[in-house]
């Protein structure tokens, strides 16, 4: 609902005066708006200026416009004005005084037949309206469709394109809820048509008529799955209704009916009014919006709306926002560009699928070298006298060495010179990402920043933010993940430590943190995004999206460009958009993920000397990499369902490097829903996190959380080990993924460092658990509304990080504590 304004807010945009806050999106805010002399209040959306800066942006806003002034229907929010040349970009639309179906829907619970047909013959004539005039709108779900007291509207084309545009949004995110998506339109953008709203229209009435998403609940990979291949489930809906709804969600867009033809299906038995619970709903919102007019200027901080007209001052109410739409994307034509800001509020289904994102907490890839056979590299072993012919410690993080592999292969000699256990604080709160090496280890922040510890002692050596002060890192209802300052992880190798963050790939001195060269390059698309060094080279991504994405080579030493390579076309839609960045680099050839599937390039010269085969089926959807041996690996899940249940397995792909030809697969227990983002792979067994905290599982799962052993050859279970991850009074006690450093399975929970010794053949020995002095111990997660705040790292109890090097194991915990002990014997 109405929000009071901040004291940054402006006073007046183009012809409008600012009465109050409706909320802030992706690229800026939204605010109510007054044209005066007793006109219809507007919906103002702005634009933030580091925006603005951008021409492209100004020239895609423009365009923005333009399709929403050629739409017009009773239906929609009208565009009223707009102007994309002036200092702060804006846009004006109707202000619909009411809630957003899913608000309602949450509010009252699913409507009865009536009010579907009313509900669904409105928003097929919006449809209609928008499909005449060319556009398609690709982004209907009950979030963007709002309860006016006459009828639904629709809202936001922010996402809309005509048949001869590019997509209006380019931050290269997922677009469209799962559950509101088309099979096409998971597929890819140039087949999205007008049937695909049809689906997704129907999508939206099953919504309404049974108050649940129509493909079910759990990960994004699985809900997208199902929408691809799975019907809907029309379990609840009206009798009369499930017919027309099943045509609309028929597989072949050509067996839709048209929005017209819809029209016609459901109007016949509509209802004339909203539910008595509804019409209530909407009755506050006007009384809300007429209080506000009722002031004499805005509404600010420390006023009521009725007090405030009375001319005093309260200095706690303010305005009601539980069980409402007081969240980015009301009213609003959402446009996407660079940078980002505070999450959207995701829906709970995508909620617990978003914790996919966490599973792997894979930080950087860092490097190893072989030491000086003269002992001169400041490693000694735990005596204290340097290890000859041992290998030292280049860089490496949570996922181990250049292979991705999750595995550490030497010894534990190798420690920094004059090195003890030590505790320490990153200065902040949430790492996120972690790297190290025999002198510094570096932590990305929830909030985009970036903190560097002495190896040697853990003294603060230095911190580099170059955020943008938007909110921390999250995830919207879309599945757009949002990164300040698309601050990447950290990679660290020898005396320098690369990132990209703020548009640039930095290069900076690992002692003092000063650049020592900088790039244009792009930023995190997810959480694993980062830079990895290789063969003197330092690979990134070069775009600020998923749109486009090029893979490109700079000299490590001077940042000089050296080669680039496509990773992804402009025109996918954010369906498609994955994390386009390197994967691993070992023995002269770097492995990327691109739009048609994992690609090996030749790392001097970026000659492409293999590709996974997408017609296999999943392979060209890998999105994670582990190379060991003549292999890489990568996982994809599948879904199959019995009844009203669906069972998911994993599937790990093994590709013949560096050709990536099909050299099998290898299935894993059919019971245990990971991926190898969630542990380490070794060459005789694969180490995963399954179950718990951030695991993307849906509540009645069931999966106890635990840590799996699996032989890589028979795909049998080789150990099991239970982690207790809730206690009593609300306390939380995630554990982090698992690591295999020189032979040992290695992971943390937030008071113990778990090892178990593998045997040549792979057989585990014995669990050995250590106690980290110091550590936080299980705590009562922050409290925030999901419903209300949306999906925020920051204010999640997040997994503890582990990274070994040589014979330390450096473990990083939610509170910023940082710890380093033995790697244990």
């Amino acid at each position: 609902m109405l929000g009071p304004l901040r004291e940054d807010s402006p006073e007046r945009i183009g012809p409008y005066a600012i009465r109050a806050r409706l909320g802030a999106g992706g690229m800026g805010e939204v605010f109510l708006g007054d044209p005066g002399d007793g006109g219809d209040p507007v919906a103002l959306k702005t634009v933030r200026r580091d925006v603005a800066q951008d021409p492209g942006f100004r020239h895609r806003f423009r365009r923005e416009i333009a399709v929403a002034r050629s739409v017009t229907s009773p239906f929609l929010a009208p565009l009223l004005d707009g102007d994309a040349d002036s200092e702060v970009p804006w846009l004006a639309t109707g202000y619909v005084a009411g809630p957003t179906l899913s608000a309602a829907i949450r509010r009252a619970g699913a409507m009865d037949e009536g009010e579907v047909r009313m509900l669904g013959a409105g928003l097929a004539r919006a449809l209609a309206a928008v499909h005449a005039a060319g556009v398609v709108h690709r982004d209907v779900k009950p979030s963007n469709v709002m309860l006016a007291e006459d009828g639904p509207r629709v809202i936001d084309f922010g996402i809309a394109r005509d048949g001869s545009a590019a997509p209006l949004t380019t931050t290269g995110r997922m677009v469209g809820s799962p559950s509101f998506m088309s099979p096409e339109h998971v597929a890819g953008s140039g087949r999205v048509t007008f049937a695909s709203d049809v689906f997704c229209l129907a999508s939206v009435l099953c919504f309404a008529a049974t108050g649940r998403d129509p493909f079910g609940d759990g990960p994004v990979a699985a809900v997208l799955y199902r929408v691809k291949y799975v019907e809907a489930d029309l379990e609840g809906v009206p009798d009369a209704l499930r017919a027309v709804l099943a045509d609309c969600l028929a597989a072949d867009p050509a067996d839709r009916p048209t929005a017209a033809g819809l029209t016609e299906r459901l109007a016949p038995g509509a209802a004339l009014q909203w539910p008595e619970p509804v019409r209530q709903h909407i009755a506050e919102y006007g009384r809300e919006l007429a209080r506000v007019r009722a002031l004499d200027g805005p509404l600010l901080p420390g006023y009521t709306p009725t007090e405030a007209a009375a001319g005093s001052r309260t200095p706690v109410a303010q305005l009601p926002t539980q069980g409402t739409d007081f969240a980015p994307g009301l009213h609003m034509v959402q446009t996407q560009g660079p940078g980002l800001t505070r999450p959207e509020r995701p829906r709970r289904a995508l909620m617990v699928s978003l914790a996919l994102l966490v599973i792997g907490g894979v930080a950087t890839g860092g490097l190893l070298a072989l030491r000086d056979r003269n002992g001169d590299n400041n490693t000694a072993s735990p005596g204290g006298s340097p290890a000859r012919n041992t290998v030292m410690v280049t860089g490496v993080d949570d996922q181990g060495g250049p292979d991705g592999s999750g595995t550490v292969p030497y010894g534990r000699e190798v420690r920094p010179k004059n090195w003890k256990p030590w505790m320490s604080s990153t200065g902040s709160r949430g790492p996120f990402g972690c790297a190290a090496n025999s002198t510094v280890v570096v932590c990305r922040d929830t909030a985009g920043a970036y903190q560097a510890l002495s190896a040697v002692d853990g003294r603060k050596l230095w911190s580099l933010d170059t955020q943008e002060k938007v909110g921390g890192a999250g995830v919207s209802p879309t599945g757009q993940f949002f990164m300040p300052s698309d601050s990447s992880r950290p990679t660290v190798y020898g005396d320098t430590v690369f990132m990209a963050s703020g548009d640039r790939l930095l290069a900076v001195d690992a002692a003092t943190g000063e650049t020592r060269w900088q790039q244009r390059a792009g930023g995190a698309h997810t959480i694993e995004s980062r830079p990895i060094v290789s063969d003197g080279l330092v690979f990134a991504s070069t775009t600020t999206t998923s749109y486009g994405s090029q893979l490109a080579a700079f000299d490590m030493k001077t940042g000089d460009p050296e080669w680039t390579a496509p990773l992804a076309p402009k025109d996918i839609s954010k369906a498609e958009a994955r994390n386009y960045w390197p994967l691993a680099a070992v023995e002269g050839v770097l492995y990327a993920l691109g739009h048609d599937g994992i690609k090996a390039f030749r790392a001097k010269d970026g000659k492409v000397l293999g590709q996974a085969n997408v017609n296999r089926t999943g392979v060209g959807e890998c999105e994670d990499a582990r190379v060991q041996g003549s292999f890489l690996y990568c996982s994809t899940f599948t879904s199959e369902q019995r009844g009203n249940d669906y069972t998911y397995s994993l599937i790990v792909h093994r590709l013949r490097t560096p050709s990536l030809a099909d050299a099998g697969r290898q299935a894993v227990d059919p019971k245990v829903v990971m991926s190898l983002k969630a542990g380490a792979i070794d060459g005789r067994v694969i180490a995963f996190r399954r179950g718990g905290r951030n695991m993307g599982l849906p509540d009645p799962a069931g999966i106890r959380p635990e840590i799996v052993l699996v032989s890589l050859d028979s795909g049998r279970t080789l150990g099991r080990y239970p982690v207790t991850e809730t206690f009593s009074g609300g306390r939380l006690n995630p554990v982090s993924s698992p690591l295999i450093a020189a032979g040992t399975v290695v992971w943390a929970d937030t008071s113990t460092l778990y090892s178990v010794k593998l045997d040549k053949d792979g057989t585990p020995g014995k669990l050995r658990r250590t106690a980290l002095t110091g550590a936080p111990g299980p705590s009562v997660p922050p409290s925030y509304d999901l419903a209300q705040d949306g999906y925020s790292y920051g204010l999640d109890l997040l997994p503890p990080y582990v990274v070994p090097a040589g014979g330390v194991v450096h473990v990083f915990f939610d509170n910023g504590t940082a710890l380093a002990v033995p790697l244990p014997e």
